[in-house]
């Protein structure tokens, strides 16, 4: 068993994916784009406007994937393969808008066709994690990986990390993930993030399957640094299931920037007053206050004081220093008590 330490930054192209990093964001078009080059680049343009990072689809053959004994599935997704040239215009268009391409592949071939295309990270898919043949290919990259996990237990997580650091590979983001589609709230187990990280020393972020945007957000609040979530612009496809898990064009955008409000929000965690929030003290604190007419030369007695805002006077957590001193002046009922209006 390997003492895990992975890198804890790495670098997809132009940009750096770590704890300490903005949030990662991955559209994953999947096979939305039903094998329809013009709906893929209608997908790239929805990911480019909510300012996502990458755009990922899955790249496979479906005869070398899937066995002749299942019909149904080679039947479902053969209209929705895509050919090598086409991923390559798919990739090419991503260049132009200036966002980063990925592909999932499924089998060998199309693995060493994507690296063709000189992808900077290889994403593997969690049907592949026991996969070790396939995922020591990927790890001999040397590239970044990252690696989906759904329907594995934390040990066979483990030998896929191996296998990875075997090659020398340390550049590996773990993604949480749970296969169902739609992924009911209460299978999610968002904690397994934490347990993930703390096992294995590694980058963890989530792969989303559920409906709507909460679970992910909750992830990015878990400290999740990657986040994948599908994206579509047709709804109630026959013979599909991303559809029923993605966002599209009246959401997208909103959810990339509440991943972004979200990781602001969380901070440094050092308790202390946002530079900001200290004007605040001068409305929402208190001060002492005069509770009724005091005659100048009189002794401060405690019941001659009282809590009220604004916060421009004596702090209340000094009353004690103030009991027994003496009103320099006449001090009116209901008027802020101050140092100057006060004498030993």
């Amino acid at each position: 068993m390997h003492s895990f330490n992975f890198n804890k930054k790495i670098n997809i192209q132009n940009i750096t994916v770590g704890e300490d990093q903005p949030v990662f964001i991955i559209a994953e078009a999947g096979v939305n784009h039903l094998g329809s080059v013009k709906k893929a680049k209608n997908l790239v343009d929805l990911s480019v406007n909510a300012k996502a990072d990458a755009f990922k689809i899955q790249v496979f053959n479906t005869d070398r994937l899937i066995s002749q004994e299942s019909v149904e599935w080679k039947n479902r997704l053969l209209p929705k393969e895509l050919t090598h040239d086409e991923v390559r215009e798919i990739k090419d268009y991503c260049q132009q808008r200036r966002i980063i391409f990925l592909a999932t592949a499924h089998e060998e071939e199309s693995l060493r066709f994507i690296e063709s295309l000189d992808v900077q990270a290889y994403k593997i898919g969690s049907g592949e994690v026991n996969n070790l043949a396939f995922i020591r290919e990927v790890a001999k990259k040397k590239r970044p990986v990252l690696l989906s996990t759904g329907m594995y237990t934390l040990e066979e997580v483990g030998q896929a990390l191996e296998c990875i650091l075997n090659e020398d590979n340390r550049e590996v983001v773990i993604l949480h993930c749970v296969t169902l589609y739609p992924s009911p709230p209460e299978e999610v187990n968002l904690n397994a993030i934490d347990t993930i990280r703390k096992e294995f020393n590694v980058l963890v972020g989530y792969s989303d399957h559920t409906v709507g945007t909460e679970i992910p957000l909750a992830a990015v609040a878990k400290g999740a640094c990657v986040i994948e979530k599908h994206i579509t612009i047709d709804r109630d496809i026959p013979d599909a299931q991303d559809w029923k898990v993605s966002c599209g064009p009246e959401d997208f955008p909103q959810f990339v920037r509440s991943i972004r409000n979200i990781q602001a929000a969380l901070g440094t965690g050092i308790k202390i007053p946002a530079k900001k929030e200290l004007e605040s003290k001068k409305w929402a604190r208190k001060s002492l206050v005069a509770k009724v007419d005091i005659i100048e030369g009189s002794e401060i007695q405690i019941d001659m004081l009282i809590f009220k805002r604004p916060g421009t006077g004596i702090s209340p957590d000094d009353i004690n220093k103030v009991v027994g001193m003496q009103a320099a002046v006449d001090i009116k009922a209901d008027s802020i008590v101050t140092w100057e209006k006060l004498k030993k």
